[in-house]
C-alpha cells in the first residue's frame, strides 16, 4: 500500500513556536517522534510518506526532509 508507505524523516522548524508544540502537533497527525533535538530546531522520526505535505503544513515546520543515513566506516578502511 503506498498511502501507507512509513519513511524516516527529518523536520526542521521555523524557530516561531515551542519545538515541543510543533512535535506534539506532529504526532497528532500521524508522526512518531523519535527525538526533538531543541538546539539545532530538529524532529526526527517516522510517518507515513502521503502525509509529508500535511506535515509541512503545521505551523512552526520549515521543511520536511528524507532522513539519509550516513556511513563513513571505520578509519583507515577504503573510501567506496
Amino acid at each position: 500500500m503506498p498511502d501507507q508507505f512509513i519513511q524516516s524523516l527529518v523536520i526542521t522548524t521555523t524557530g516561531t513556536r515551542p519545538i515541543e508544540h510543533v512535535a506534539q502537533d506532529l504526532r497528532a497527525a500521524g508522526f512518531d517522534v523519535q527525538q526533538v533535538l531543541e538546539f539545532v530546531g530538529s524532529i526526527t522520526g517516522s510517518g507515513p510518506a502521503s502525509k509529508a505535505d500535511e506535515f509541512r503544513g503545521i505551523a512552526g515546520v520549515a521543511d520536511v526532509s528524507v532522513d539519509q543515513p550516513v556511513d563513513i566506516g571505520p578509519p583507515g578502511t577504503a573510501i567506496s
